[in-house]
């Protein structure tokens, strides 16, 4: 979840990162990786298999997992040398991806509430300086 979140925000392409979980994982088989990669994490079957992207921030990881406790980063920041990768991915897969988002019911709420941010440009600028925005 927590890989293939990361690259559903920075755009990867589907097909070679499913390519890649294929080579460094041991269940690697394609009745695994296809649905679970293609369909479930980075949303690249048009939604047939999952109504909607599954893209988390932080916060989400933080409840969900014992991750951040240790992590340098802070799940409630977007901006700043401690902004968390993920809290300001996710509203950068947002900006970049609006206009499709917004017309999903599932997703539709995340996107008003990303026009409500005073910070986006400046997330969005920081996030496309980290050296792995999408091509």
């Amino acid at each position: 979840m927590v890989l293939g979140n990361f690259a559903l925000q920075r755009g990867y392409d589907p097909a070679r990162l499913t390519d890649w979980f294929h080579r460094c994982f041991v269940d690697g088989y394609d009745w695994v990786m296809v649905p679970n990669v293609i369909g479930m994490s980075q949303h690249a079957d048009g939604g047939m298999l999952a109504t909607k992207p599954y893209a988390a921030g932080g916060a989400y990881i933080n409840r969900m997992s014992d991750f951040c406790a240790p992590c340098r980063y802070r799940p409630s920041r977007r901006t700043g040398e401690d902004a968390c990768p993920f809290t300001a991915g996710y509203w950068w897969f947002f900006a970049r991806n609006q206009e499709w988002l917004a017309a999903n019911p599932r997703t539709a709420r995340g996107v008003h509430g990303m026009r409500r941010l005073d910070d986006l440009d400046e997330v969005c600028a920081q996030e496309a300086a980290r050296g792995d925005a999408p091509p």
